[in-house]
């Protein structure tokens, strides 16, 4: 009589499958990271992007209202900014809202910044 034995075909099943729900979750929560961190990337890149823009309006004289879209190539993306200009209650005042969005997603923006201007001088 043969007193080995092995794993029955129902016990190799049953162990590859929980193997298979493990890594799958495992696949699942490291992706869901990486997208995380890529979205966060692009959010800092667009705000150095909005942060650039504002200190450009900033050291010029005191903005026309109105809104301006233009495209500006930075950190070797391009990046679609729109620059947005109102009036605000106070005299020689207005309130300034940049918002930049990456090109290839020109709907979504991943950051607005606004900022009050006063006249220089």
């Amino acid at each position: 009589m043969n007193s080995e034995r092995g794993f029955t075909l129902l016990e190799v099943m049953i162990a590859i499958t929980i193997f298979v729900v493990v890594a799958t979750a495992i696949s699942r929560t490291t992706s869901q990271s990486v997208d995380t961190i890529l979205y966060l990337q692009d959010k800092t890149m667009a705000s150095w992007v909005a942060e650039n823009r504002l200190v450009e309006i900033q050291l010029n004289a005191l903005p026309e209202v109105g809104q301006n879209t233009d495209v500006r190539q930075q950190m070797g993306r391009e990046w679609l900014i729109r620059t947005q200009v109102e009036n605000t209650p106070l005299a020689n005042t207005r309130r300034i809202t940049v918002s930049v969005a990456d090109m290839q997603d020109r709907e979504a923006f991943l950051i607005s910044l606004v900022t009050i201007m006063g006249a220089h001088g």
